[in-house]
């Protein structure tokens, strides 16, 4: 088996085709740390991350210098001690949630890429298709309209960007959603907008429309544990931690305090590692699963893509970065058909 020869990072821009606006983030251009793991065969390995300082605490900056620092020490391990590679890089950077994804995704292509392996068969190989949501951000509640009629042909699920300034605009928002696409499933998503009683009064107000969500994600602060349970014991929908589940340890919190229905993994606050972890945590708990992305290129979606057809762990998609942003002409290991994607 080979070993690792050199590991590099660079930046990649990818222009989003509508301002992604949420109730943390105004981005019209996201800006991926690629990371390129070479063995001494040849073999190349591509990984992936894409920061968001408000979950995890890093920018685009800290990532890249985390793994060029990392880099050195970790050059030289045998590929198949793939395990053992990510134990390191995450010795070697503690905190550094997103830079060791990358640095985890990256090796595992690697490995899978020298066995001749098909990514999703590495991690089990239960089925080779998944079907994602669709997300609209904060926009103007007419032009939310306009983007959930031209969804509704080809989406079946959309999350909704909520928790801006406005709360009338907020509910305006889901109204106009709803007008436009009325057979879509709904899921909202707050990114921490709202505190505890304003989140509960404003899913009723929904409710009061004849409007029913299939979710809420993260309706409080990610810090504010007690505000999660109260908010499930409040509302009809099942809540969903995003920030507040950034790894094994914080889940473990959220398990501990019956404090959600579900957790949304994403790759690029838990990795490889940490999301085979969270997934047998949930799992022997009884809650349920979403795999989520930040604004990824193809090559973080299809990492994504291949671990839930691998797993079939989740209930839940929301791999829709590759197409939010505009097409970067990116190698992908996955395809994709409307709302299907398949590896």
């Amino acid at each position: 088996m080979p070993a690792v020869k050199s590991i590099e990072a660079r930046i990649v821009e990818i222009p989003q085709k509508v301002v992604f606006e949420t109730a943390q983030s105004r981005t019209e251009v996201s800006r991926a740390i690629h990371v390129v793991i070479t063995a001494d065969d040849g073999t190349v390995g591509l990984g992936e991350a894409t920061p968001a300082e408000y979950v995890t605490g890093e920018n685009t900056q800290s990532v890249l210098q985390s793994i060029q620092r990392a880099a050195e020490q970790l050059t030289g391990r045998e590929v198949s001690r793939w395990r053992a590679f990510c134990q390191d890089a995450r010795q070697l950077l503690p905190g550094k949630l997103t830079a060791c994804a990358g640095l985890e995704i990256a090796i595992v292509d690697l490995f899978c890429k020298v066995r001749s392996l098909k990514m999703a068969e590495f991690f089990g190989g239960v089925q080779d298709s998944v079907v994602s949501d669709l997300t609209i951000p904060i926009v103007p509640p007419k032009q939310a309209f306009e983007l959930a009629r031209e969804a509704a042909s080809t989406y079946r699920s959309l999350k909704i960007k909520v928790g801006g300034p406005d709360r009338t605009e907020d509910l305006e928002r889901v109204r106009q959603i709803h007008m436009g696409a009325p057979q879509a499933r709904l899921r909202i998503d707050a990114n921490q907008g709202f505190e505890p009683d304003d989140a509960v009064v404003f899913v009723k107000k929904l409710e009061d429309l004849g409007i029913h969500l299939e979710l809420v994600e993260q309706p409080v602060a990610k810090e504010d544990i007690q505000g999660l349970r109260y908010c499930r014991e409040k509302i009809a929908p099942p809540v969903f931690a995003d920030e507040s589940a950034r790894d094994p340890a914080s889940v473990m919190e959220l398990l501990k305090a019956d404090a959600v229905d579900g957790v949304n993994i994403k790759l690029m606050k838990a990795g490889f590692t940490g999301a085979l972890d969270i997934i047998a945590m949930c799992r022997a708990a009884g809650v349920q699963l979403m795999l989520g992305c930040m604004l990824e290129s193809p090559v973080g979606i299809g990492a994504a893509v291949h671990l839930a057809c691998g797993t079939g762990a989740f209930a839940f998609l929301d791999l829709d970065a590759d197409v939010l942003g505009k097409p970067t002409g990116l190698p992908q290991n996955y395809t994709r058909e409307g709302e299907t994607l398949r590896v």
